[in-house]
């Protein structure tokens, strides 16, 4: 399946009043934007707004793709703090100095979770890659190749028409670590039932279930431009609303860090895409392998941080890691909080004056939403766990 129009199109056309287009660069090569402007139409402050209901079924097509950008002017609401004030893009680096961005998307996609009513898909090009109504062909466990295989350039369900991406999987990367599931987790994921009511997703990617992980391969030689292709695969799944904390492991495997400073790899997203409490956050990796803070969530005074230099506990390649995502906020109603990211049970960093949502959508895959060029990467995940209680610990 292409992304033609991401999965966020359609809800966020709804949620703004236009098609929303990804910010410019600021000339240096640097794009603090994400997937939408909070514009005139955009989304007010709710800070307490509810979920108000299970998901109604399979996400619909984004249709076409989105037009003119949307100013980033005041907000449109009444109540709350005016996110949009600034005249910013939303989710543009608020205080970052012009760092880069790598955006991502959340499909508000089919599942068991609660999302009130039915979920379209939403969001415009900087939101990651577009996306049909369906999971990919060669997504999940039945279509994909083999680990050996050559990767499938991202092309429609069915369609048969693209090329070969061009980025050969590497070695297996041995057995992944144990890992523990606690009482009561939101998900807990072991990649051993299919798709499990996951939604994949993928542009100039692969991402399929393989020995009982999940295995994401990106299509090398991809380079944003005018069309913006995006080279990434997620799976993504519905959650309750998020109250005041969440908790989420994985052990992952990389290849390989991203290849240049402006090409940031996304790894996990929390994101409520309902028109009252619209939003996101997400953690990035840098190829320096410090740790970045999207955060998109139109919150005031809040944009893309990172893992200040020099890193003495960042992100591991070629081997099995375990990563951890914390995320607060003092009461459901709070407007800002904080996330702590974890690699081997060591604190990596705390990110501060994170903006906070109902976030009611969890996505885990990788690839880069601005590919430099050097796209080509392979990542494996096990023991994918999300919980409201406590930290999950490595085990």
């Amino acid at each position: 399946m292409r992304f033609e129009q991401w999965w966020v199109l359609s809800l966020a056309m709804v949620a703004l009043g236009g098609l929303p287009a990804c910010s410019g660069d600021d000339g240096d090569g640097e794009d603090a934007g994400t997937f939408v402007d909070a514009g005139t139409r955009g989304p007010t402050d709710s800070g307490t707004s509810e979920d108000a209901g299970t998901d109604a079924g399979t996400s619909a097509d984004a249709g076409t793709d989105a037009g003119t950008s949307v100013d980033a002017g005041t907000d449109a609401g009444t109540s709350g703090d005016t996110d949009a004030g600034s005249g910013q893009d939303a989710g543009a680096d608020a205080g970052s100095g012009g760092e880069p961005d790598a955006g991502a998307d959340v499909d508000a996609g089919p599942g068991g979770g609660t999302d009130a009513g039915p979920s379209a898909d939403a969001g415009a090009r900087d939101a990651g890659s577009d996306t049909d109504a369906g999971p990919d062909e060669d997504a999940g466990t039945g279509g994909g190749p083999d680990a050996g295989a050559d990767v499938d350039a991202g092309s429609d369900g069915g369609t048969g028409g693209d090329p070969d991406a061009g980025t050969d999987a590497g070695t297996d990367p041995g057995p992944s670590p144990s890992g523990t599931c606690p009482a009561n987790a939101l998900i807990c994921e072991s990649f051993d039932n299919g798709l499990n009511g996951w939604v994949p997703h993928s542009e100039n990617a692969l991402i399929e279930v393989e020995n009982s992980r999940l295995h994401v391969v990106t299509r090398d030689g991809i380079h944003e431009g005018p069309e913006f292709p995006r080279a990434i695969a997620q799976w993504e799944k519905p959650l309750p609303p998020f109250e005041t904390q969440l908790f989420i492991r994985a052990h992952v495997f990389m290849r390989s860090l991203p290849a240049v400073p402006q090409q940031l790899g996304t790894v996990f997203v929390l994101a409520n895409l309902r028109q009252e409490d619209f939003g996101g956050i997400e953690v990035q990796l840098i190829s320096d392998s410090g740790f970045a803070l999207d955060d998109w969530s139109l919150r005031a005074g809040t944009g893309w941080q990172r893992q200040p230099e020099p890193i003495t506990v960042g992100m591991a390649a070629g081997r099995w890691v375990c990563l951890e995502w914390e995320v607060r906020r003092a009461t459901p109603a709070s407007t800002h909080g904080t996330t702590r990211v974890y690699r081997d049970g060591t604190l990596a960093h705390e990110f501060q004056n994170v903006g906070m949502r109902a976030f009611n959508h969890f996505s885990v895959g990788y690839g880069f939403v601005h590919p430099q060029g050097p796209s080509g990467s392979e990542t494996f995940y096990d023991n994918v766990v999300v919980s409201r209680t406590g930290r999950i610990g490595c085990q």
